[in-house]
C-alpha cells in the first residue's frame, strides 16, 4: 500500500499537465457596457460605466472607459438628478447609453434595514496583570474573550440578506508630559496615561455565519465561515445573532483614574443589503474558494459562473443601508480596574 501511495503522488501533477494546451481563440463577440454600483441608502448614488473586453485585448484591458458614457437615473419611475439621495424602500434604475457600445441597464431597490432591538456582552477575563506606582499611576493588561448578542427584528414579508463588518475604538489617548504649548514651556509632572483595546479573532458563534460552508472545505481548513447571511434560518422570528472576539487585550499605562482613558470597544455595522449584493458575495466567496477555485483551474470542477443582474450580462447593481451599534467597555474595564486594585 506504501508504494502506492508513493506511486499515486508522483503521476497525479503528470494528469494536470495534460489538461493545458495553447490556443488562440477566435470569438466573435463585441464589447458591451458594463455597469457597477453599490447604492447606500442616505448616499449620493455613484455609477461606474466601462465595457468589457476579450482577455487577449491588451488594449481593452489597459482601458476600458466610456467616453461617451450618458447616464440616467431613475427613482420610483421618475427621472432624477445625480445628486439625488436615496431612501430607504426607493426602487432604483440605472440606463447608460453609448454610441459605440449600446445600452445598458439594471433595477434594485434599496433594503429597509433590518433594525436591532437590544445588544448585550459578557466579558470572560483570562488573565489580568497589574502594577501601581507611586507618581505614575497604573499599568495594567487585561487579556479577555467578550460575547455579543444582537436581538434582531426581522421583517417576515421579505428575504432579507445581511452583511456584518466591524472596527474597534480606544482611547489612545496622547500623552502629555514635556513642552506645553499653551505656556510654551517644558511641563513636567502632569497627569499622563496611554490605553490601547486589541481586537483578537472573530468568533462566529452562530449558524448563519455558515451557510456557504461546504464540508469538503471546512474538514479541509476548518472553521469556513462568511460575513454574509440571509434570514433563511429565522425568517419572520426574533432572532438574538451571537458572535465574539478572543483573545482581546487592553493595555493602561499612567492611568490615574480618568474613566476616558478606558473608553474602547466596538463599532458594529450590520448592514442589509439586496439580493443582487448577496449574489455577488456569494459568487465571489466561491470563486475564490481556497479548494474548488483551484480545482476550477485545474480542470476537475464545474465553472462558478458570474453573476450579473446589468441587462447586458456585465456588472452588477446592488444597494444597502446599515444599523450602527457600540458596543463600549468603559464601565465592564472601569469596575474591573477598582476591584482589583482594592484587592491587592
Amino acid at each position: 500500500m506504501a508504494i502506492l501511495k508513493k506511486l499515486y503522488i508522483l503521476v497525479f501533477p503528470l494528469i494536470l499537465t495534460s489538461c493545458y494546451e495553447d490556443f488562440n481563440p477566435k470569438i466573435d463577440t463585441d464589447p458591451v457596457l458594463c455597469l457597477n454600483s453599490l447604492i447606500t441608502a442616505g448616499n449620493p448614488i455613484e455609477v461606474r460605466v466601462s465595457h468589457t473586453w476579450l482577455y487577449t485585448d491588451d488594449n481593452g484591458r489597459n482601458d476600458h472607459s466610456v467616453s461617451d458614457a450618458r447616464i440616467d437615473i431613475f427613482a420610483n419611475g421618475e427621472l432624477v438628478e445625480a445628486d439625488y439621495i436615496p431612501q430607504e424602500g426607493d426602487r432604483i434604475r440605472i440606463h447608460a447609453s453609448s454610441l459605440k457600445y449600446g445600452e445598458a441597464e439594471a433595477e434594485v431597490t434599496v433594503p429597509v434595514a433590518t433594525r436591532v432591538s437590544d445588544t448585550d456582552f459578557t466579558v470572560k477575563i483570562d488573565d489580568i496583570w497589574m502594577l501601581w506606582t507611586e507618581g505614575w499611576g497604573l499599568n495594567a493588561k487585561i487579556e479577555f474573550g467578550i460575547r455579543m448578542l444582537m436581538d434582531l427584528a426581522d421583517n417576515g414579508d421579505t428575504d432579507d440578506f445581511h452583511r456584518l463588518t466591524y472596527q474597534t475604538f480606544s482611547g489612545d489617548v496622547i500623552m502629555t508630559d514635556g513642552y506645553d504649548s499653551d505656556t510654551s514651556r517644558q511641563n513636567y509632572g502632569r497627569t499622563t496615561y496611554s490605553s490601547n483595546l486589541s481586537e483578537g479573532q472573530f468568533e462566529a458563534l452562530d449558524p448563519v455565519f455558515y451557510e456557504f460552508t461546504d464540508p469538503f472545505e471546512d474538514v479541509m481548513y476548518g472553521s469556513y465561515y462568511t460575513m454574509f447571511f440571509s434570514d433563511r434560518l429565522f425568517n419572520g422570528t426574533a432572532k438574538t445573532l451571537t458572535f465574539g472576539f478572543s483573545p482581546c487585550f487592553f493595555t493602561l499605562s499612567g492611568w490615574k483614574g480618568d474613566p476616558e482613558a478606558l473608553e474602547c470597544g466596538w463599532d458594529i455595522k450590520l448592514y442589509t443589503i439586496s439580493e443582487s449584493y448577496y449574489n455577488w458575495l456569494a459568487y465571489s466567496d466561491r470563486s475564490s474558494g481556497i479548494i474548488f477555485g483551484d480545482f476550477e483551474d485545474f480542470g476537475m470542477a464545474d465553472p462558478i459562473w458570474g453573476y450579473s443582474n446589468v441587462s447586458t450580462g456585465a456588472g452588477v447593481v446592488a444597494a444597502q443601508s446599515s444599523v450602527d451599534v457600540r458596543v463600549d467597555l468603559k464601565n465592564v474595564l472601569k469596575k474591573i480596574l477598582e476591584e482589583e486594585n482594592t484587592d491587592s
